[in-house]
């Protein structure tokens, strides 16, 4: 069966993706948009992208989670987060991709992603 609205895609739920982000340091750095610092890294938490999926009383999938620090949570949960997209979408979509990027990166080296026949070079 082919799908081709995104929204109608199955979520993964992950609790080793969830906690995974625990020392990770933040990926997200938005805060940085607003000259204000990360948060110390023992407050990262995984944070869903608003991406597709999002919905009243649901989460995007937990594939679609960067590793974000308490400052960066807060704004890209709040309208700040809102303000910020609509000010310098290019760039905040750049920081959002980059972030998802790199805690994808972080989850392979950790083995709490596998993809089929990849190798780590």
């Amino acid at each position: 069966m082919t799908i081709l609205n995104p929204h109608m895609l199955e979520k993964v739920r992950s609790p080793a993706l969830m906690s995974g982000v625990q020392g990770m340091p933040c990926t997200l750095r938005i805060a940085s948009f607003l000259g204000l610092p990360c948060a110390p890294m023992d407050t990262v938490v995984a944070c869903h992208l608003p991406v597709f999926g999002k919905g009243t009383a649901t989460k995007v999938s937990d594939l679609f989670t960067v590793a974000g620090c308490a400052t960066c949570h807060r704004i890209l949960d709040g309208k700040e987060g809102v303000e910020l997209r609509h000010r310098y979408p290019h760039a905040y979509t750049e920081r959002l991709l980059l972030a998802l990027c790199e805690t994808q990166a972080r989850h392979v080296m950790a083995g709490r992603l596998v993809v089929p026949d990849g190798e780590i070079v």
